[in-house]
């Protein structure tokens, strides 16, 4: 899923309990990217907690964007609750060309990732025929690869759920470190392999299983989402829902030891990628409308959604609560990884509206997101792809 929302995750659950059986600027704060190197000292230079910044919309639809490796341009959805063609937005022009239509019946995606050779990574339904979408994060969508010269993708022989964790750079075999959540009986694993491609068809190896949830095992975490490479590689964060607390949490299991601990935390719902040196990342969250008390984590979640993980912690009014604490808009954030500083960037939940579907630059000094309309149309802010700007 980020970046997923509330109505996805209230599929994957319902899915996942059902196996189990039980250009606008919005409002801040109420260049090509360099070698490996320059771009270490580029983002180690931001204070992304002061720095000025700005927001542009670059287009008045899409959603799920994903950055080019030279950052010149994104990748994007039309939605994130239905599978559609794959789109690519060039963010100095705006031109935007498709990606997948010339495949026909078989052009649907639910995400679609960049990868650093410029390849793609996609995940979508079997033989990408569309159906799948939101509801089809549970369990129903696949990986495929796709050459940069947007060859017939190659199915890559494993199910997937929600985003994938995608290393910045190739290692020295040519390969990319990938991370994601592949359904299991009765629930998901979190795997770790190697990707590799020839420019004509592609193949995982070195698989290997990081973290192994159960639907109703006891622990301090529940299903993983795969989100980030962390400390320099060593470890993969995910999403998770703790199911003693019912917040929404990053944690991070070491790729070595396979311990697993929380990155930081937080009474309300969050999600959050990483800025490229990993001392801030970018969070979806909803402080602002979120309700206070102990419900705050899953609010992001829809109503079915919530009822459900509230039913699953034994909540006897499940049905009440869930009206209650649930379907409460995001915003984008910037969140030092310690957890203890934080910047809104924008500023649109209490209208109904949501930010979501956030991803950081290669160079750091962007970041791409989707504006999604409040239900009942009344929220002033347009819908669509955004580019937000550090830096003068």
């Amino acid at each position: 899923m980020k970046k997923t929302d509330g109505q996805s995750r209230m599929h994957m659950w319902r899915l996942l309990l059902a196996a189990g059986a039980a250009g606008a600027i919005l409002l801040p704060l109420a260049s090509m990217p360099a070698r490996a190197a320059e771009q270490e000292a580029i983002v180690g230079k931001i204070d992304y907690l002061t720095a000025p910044f700005r927001q542009e919309r670059i287009l008045d639809w899409g959603n799920r964007p994903n950055w080019s490796p030279d950052g010149r341009r994104i990748v994007f959805t039309k939605d994130d609750l239905v599978d559609g063609p794959a789109y690519e937005i060039d963010v100095k022009t705006k031109k935007v060309r498709c990606l997948t239509c010339k495949f026909g019946k078989t052009q649907f995606v639910t995400r679609i990732f960049y990868l650093p050779d410029n390849s793609f990574l996609i995940e979508a339904a079997p033989g990408m025929a569309g159906g799948s979408g939101g509801s089809g994060d549970a369990g129903r969508t696949e990986l495929f690869w796709m050459p940069k010269s947007l060859g017939k993708p190659v199915s890559l022989g494993t199910g997937a759920m929600g985003d994938i964790a995608i290393a910045r750079t190739l290692n020295a075999d040519k390969s990319v470190n990938v991370a994601w959540s592949r359904p299991r009986d009765k629930g998901l694993q979190l795997v770790k392999a190697k990707l590799k491609n020839d420019g004509r068809t592609a193949q995982f190896s070195d698989i290997e299983l990081l973290y192994d949830y159960k639907i109703g095992q006891p622990g301090e975490t529940s299903f993983p989402e795969a989100y980030e490479f962390i400390d320099g590689g060593r470890a993969v964060m995910f999403w998770t829902i703790e199911p003693r607390t019912v917040d929404s949490e990053m944690y991070k299991v070491d790729v070595a030891s396979k311990a697993v601990s929380k990155v930081y935390a937080t009474s309300a719902h969050n999600e959050t990628h990483l800025f490229p040196d990993e001392r801030y990342g970018l969070e979806e969250s909803n402080y602002a409308s979120d309700p206070d008390g102990p419900y705050r984590g899953v609010s992001g979640l829809g109503k079915s959604g919530v009822e459900m993980v509230l039913q699953m912690k034994g909540v006897a009014n499940a049905k009440e609560v869930a009206a209650a604490n649930s379907d409460k808009g995001f915003d984008i954030f910037v969140v030092t990884m310690d957890g203890k500083s934080r910047r809104p960037l924008t500023n649109i939940s209490p209208s109904g509206a949501q930010a979501h579907q956030s991803i950081v630059s290669p160079d750091g000094r962007q970041i791409a997101f989707a504006i999604k309309g409040s239900k009942d149309g009344a929220s002033p802010y347009p819908v669509g792809l955004y580019v937000g700007t550090f830096g003068k």
